[in-house]
């Protein structure tokens, strides 16, 4: 097995061709994303088999070399490898257990240069609803539920799917191409570019030109009937929905995905895409992937919208198209910019459409916060020893509540008005960038004219018990047991 570190890439010079680093050193995923190289642009093909119970998968990398490069790692666990190729010519490769797929170009890569990795790989996709998903697995990407194909990538999933660079920092345009057998519909991220029909074979070609992260990257094949409305300001908003449900469904959406984008357009400014939407399945949850929100069906229907509190749930992940998606975490310990952000205006949600008002929901969070904190260690610093190797623990840290108190925290110390402004110069001045937390502290000491570095780090950064809320003194912790 071939054992690849960092320092090596960060001494090495153009003339002298070394291995980019294996990972790039996040504190939560240390080995996730990888070194050397930047994504420039991604194009993804899929070929399905007709009872959707396996697939072939390419993925064809436009990356630009940031080192002289003897060899290259990308992010893959489990499918098996088919073939590998650089700027068209036969490359040799190995996987490694932790994830990872090195590549050795026929001849070094020089610093600054840039080309093409292809990678084929097939895997197969049991029907969960046979074979249920366990905690082991539920994040191992592509789901095949019954008649549907989905994709729950985040965090870490795409890597189970295909070769890329799975890392949110690693974004990139990106086309994709799904081929089915039969009836069948598909969809991605994206704009439909092409259709095209050989036989029984019909291959759909979506393009998505905004960066996008593989987190967040959707695949939908299944029985699905797609449909368009004109959204706010002109956007396409695309709702692809069980055709048996498509009819009961639609009137909730028609209400709720307009009135929830400009509630949030009101606070944060335009509307940072220009395609939004839901894939709904019958086995689905809720995920913010970009431009086609992942849904579950059930809970989109007359009866399920009102018992789940579904309008809340679609704020909280169109929420996530500006904190999220355009703005991705440039480390997984950045987490709670995207989910405290969609805490914090899921419950300005709640209080505008009569549910609990903001300052109850900030009250009991703050008045439980010791048991999270406790437990995962600070907002944005949680302690990775506390995930126990499973990669959706983050999602149950304090990122939610906690960044939601942070920010709470923060209006109640500058004001609203001084808040909003520090909002909205953050989405617009990272508009499909990355950023960190560091940045965040930056933007808004700048915009509110004083220094908010020791206040923001003494609620992020808090160990056990976070400070006093500012305007309400009389909130409280419960002790820890």
């Amino acid at each position: 097995m071939l054992l690849l570190t960092g320092p090596a890439a960060t001494t090495a010079t153009a003339a002298t061709p070394s291995p980019g680093a294996s990972g790039i050193g996040d504190p939560i995923w240390p080995t996730t994303g990888n070194g050397g190289y930047c994504v420039e642009r991604q194009w993804l093909s899929f070929d399905f088999a007709a009872d959707l119970g396996s697939y072939n998968a390419t993925s064809r990398l436009r990356l630009r070399a940031s080192q002289t490069l003897s060899q290259f790692d990308l992010d893959l666990l489990g499918p098996e490898v088919r073939a590998v190729e650089v700027d068209g010519k036969p490359a040799a490769w190995q996987t490694t257990p932790e994830g990872k797929l090195v590549i050795t170009p026929p001849t070094p890569v020089r610093e600054g240069a840039t080309f093409t990795t292809t990678v084929t790989v097939f895997n197969t996709a049991p029907d969960l609803i046979k074979n249920p998903p366990t905690p082991e697995n539920l994040h191992n990407g592509l789901f095949h539920m019954g008649d549907f194909i989905e994709l729950h990538n985040q965090p870490a999933g795409a890597r189970r799917v295909l070769a890329v660079d799975d890392h949110p920092s690693a974004k990139a345009p990106t086309s994709v191409a799904i081929t089915t057998s039969g009836a069948v519909n598909s969809v991605a991220n994206g704009r439909l570019a092409s259709t095209t029909t050989a036989g029984d074979r019909t291959t759909r070609v979506f393009d998505e030109p905004r960066p996008l992260a593989t987190e967040l990257l959707q695949v939908g094949v299944g029985p699905f009937t797609v449909t368009h409305r004109r959204g706010p300001g002109g956007i396409d908003l695309r709702y692809a929905l069980p055709s048996t449900q498509s009819a009961t469904i639609l009137p909730q959406l028609d209400t709720t995905f307009p009135a929830a984008i400009e509630f949030l357009e009101r606070q944060l400014g335009p509307f940072p895409g220009r395609i939004a939407g839901t894939y709904a399945t019958p086995t689905g949850g809720a995920l913010e992937t970009q431009g086609l929100t992942w849904l579950n069906s059930g809970q989109l229907t007359p009866e399920g919208f009102p018992r789940n509190g579904t309008d809340s749930i679609i704020a909280h992940e169109i929420t996530h198209e500006w904190f999220g998606d355009s703005v991705s975490p440039a480390r997984w310990s950045d987490l709670w910019l995207n989910e405290g952000h969609a805490r914090f205006y899921e419950w300005q949600w709640d209080e505008a459409h009569g549910h609990s008002t903001v300052d109850e929901q900030m009250r009991e969070a703050y008045r439980t916060h010791r048991s999270w904190l406790g437990k995962f260690g600070p907002i944005a610093a949680p302690d990775p020893a506390s995930f126990n190797n499973s990669e959706g623990r983050p999602f149950a840290s304090g990122a939610y509540e906690g960044g939601a108190l942070a920010l709470y925290a923060l209006r109640q110390h500058v004001g609203a008005e001084t808040f909003q402004r520090i909002e909205r110069a953050w989405v617009t001045e990272n508009h499909d960038k990355v950023a960190d937390t560091s940045k965040f502290i930056g933007t808004a000491s700048r915009v509110a004219g004083q220094d908010l570095g020791p206040f923001l780090r003494s609620w992020l950064y808090a160990a056990g018990t976070l400070p006093a809320m500012p305007g309400h003194l009389d909130w409280h912790a419960d002790p820890t047991t």
